[in-house]
């Protein structure tokens, strides 16, 4: 479908149920005054290629010709008047956020539609300005079904490989400058590509230590908490929660078609002595990580991105949120897609029936996700990761086999980046 008239026609369908109200003015019909502009309404959401709605106003000449119309109406009251003209630029804004999820949702549908899915791997973004390391990485790109990257936005170290704006990251001094809005379209475009930003949400060291207030503290040593050299942010933060965001809003408009949360939850750590701000018990920990996520996806949806968030394997399998506040039938509504981290490798002996179960790859891939779509998450909203580290080219070819034969889409883990092409073969049987 021509892109205007997809606008043209979600124009329509949204403008008009939205402004059909009932106005305490009996001699002004809305619904005509409506009618009247939505010709240079049209044209102004066209020309700004419906995105950043905040900067969609009325133009002197619309409120000119607001006021005639208001004229026509034999409108009097100058109160009302304005009023009007302001509620309608409210919605004139709402309406171009509705606009923007509903145009995501329609390029993300075209684009799986005509590439059969969603097939990605890593990028760790370390590496975007390395030539040897890209070079492979496109190659992977042009010669095999991958068609899909993941790129860091905000890293496990806290650094944001971006220039941005947000107030904190000039205090904390954590930019490592790799891409740009104009470096990112090129890739995308060159390369016929679906934009993933990784952003490393509650799990940052340079964050937590400069504002040791919003990092989940440990009593007994009377510190923050760390571990393994991990800092984590209280979920229940408002800083922390605020920062987070306005990463990934600031990585929407970048151009990255989805954002992905990653460490979206509270520390994997049995320890008593941990603080924060509300008590940590499952209901608490639960509001906490999808009340974030609501939010980020409805203002995310507003920018023109989809949301994913990355989780444990073991969610799929436990009923409950294991202390970290990730509880499968709660986050799936929450987001549109959920990224188990199925890796045979990091299941426990005895898994799934299986001894070993890093050599059973296919199988224990299979029942995992089996279980997650057994307790109702959708097929199109679990897309795995699978396993591209300590695997041969064989193995890595059955976790993709594993997803796909269950109709999922999925994307490659390797820290470092390093993919085979062999890894993107086929296996029949």
């Amino acid at each position: 479908m021509n892109r205007v008239v997809f606008i043209f026609l979600s124009i329509l369908l949204i403008v008009f149920p939205l402004t059909i109200e009932n106005l305490e003015n009996e001699n002004v019909n809305y619904f005509e005054l409506v009618k009247n502009i939505t010709t240079e309404l049209i044209h102004t959401v066209v020309k700004a290629q419906v995105k950043n709605p905040e900067e969609i106003n009325f133009t002197n000449d619309q409120v000119a010709l607001l006021k005639i119309k208001l004229d026509e109406l034999e409108v009097t009251d100058l109160e009302f008047e304005s009023n009007l003209i302001q509620n309608y630029e409210s919605s004139i804004i709402q309406i171009n956020k509705e606009l923007n999820r509903n145009l995501a949702i329609y390029e993300y549908r075209e684009f799986v539609n005509e590439f059969g899915g969603i097939k990605g791997i890593y990028l760790n973004s370390y590496d975007f300005l390395n030539l040897d390391k890209m070079s492979s990485i496109k190659a992977i790109i042009d010669e095999t079904i991958v068609n899909t990257l993941v790129i860091d936005v905000k890293t496990d170290h806290g650094h944001l490989m971006y220039d941005s704006n947000v107030q904190e990251s000039y205090e904390i001094n954590n930019e490592r400058v790799k891409f740009n809005k104009t470096s990112l379209e090129e890739l995308k475009t060159n390369h016929n590509l679906y934009l993933i930003g990784r952003v490393v949400a509650f799990q940052d060291p340079l964050f937590a230590k400069t504002y040791e207030d919003s990092s989940v503290f440990n009593s007994k040593t009377n510190s923050i908490f760390s571990k393994n050299g991990q800092y984590f942010l209280d979920p229940s933060d408002q800083k922390s929660r605020n920062y987070i965001l306005n990463i990934a809003i600031e990585a929407c408009h970048l151009g990255f078609d989805e954002i992905q949360f990653d460490y979206i939850r509270y520390p994997d750590a049995v320890n008593n002595h941990l603080v924060y701000e509300e008590e940590s018990n499952f209901e608490n920990r639960t509001r906490n990580i999808n009340s974030f996520l609501y939010e980020a996806t409805k203002i995310l949806h507003g920018e023109g991105c989809l949301v994913s968030a990355d989780i444990f394997g073991y969610v799929l399998q436990s009923e409950s949120d294991n202390g970290i506040g990730q509880h499968l039938e709660t986050i799936v509504k929450s987001v549109d897609f959920i990224s188990p981290m199925v890796y045979p490798s990091h299941y426990s002996n005895g898994s799934f029936g299986y001894k070993y179960p890093n050599r059973h790859p296919y199988e224990v891939i299979t029942a995992a996700l089996s279980d997650g779509l057994y307790r109702g998450t959708k097929v199109e909203q679990l897309r795995p990761y699978l396993q591209g580290f300590w695997h041969t080219s064989e193995d890595v070819r059955l976790n993709i086999k594993a997803a796909e034969d269950m109709g999922l889409d999925w994307i490659i883990w390797n820290n470092s980046s390093m993919y085979d092409a062999n890894y993107f073969t086929k296996i029949e049987s």
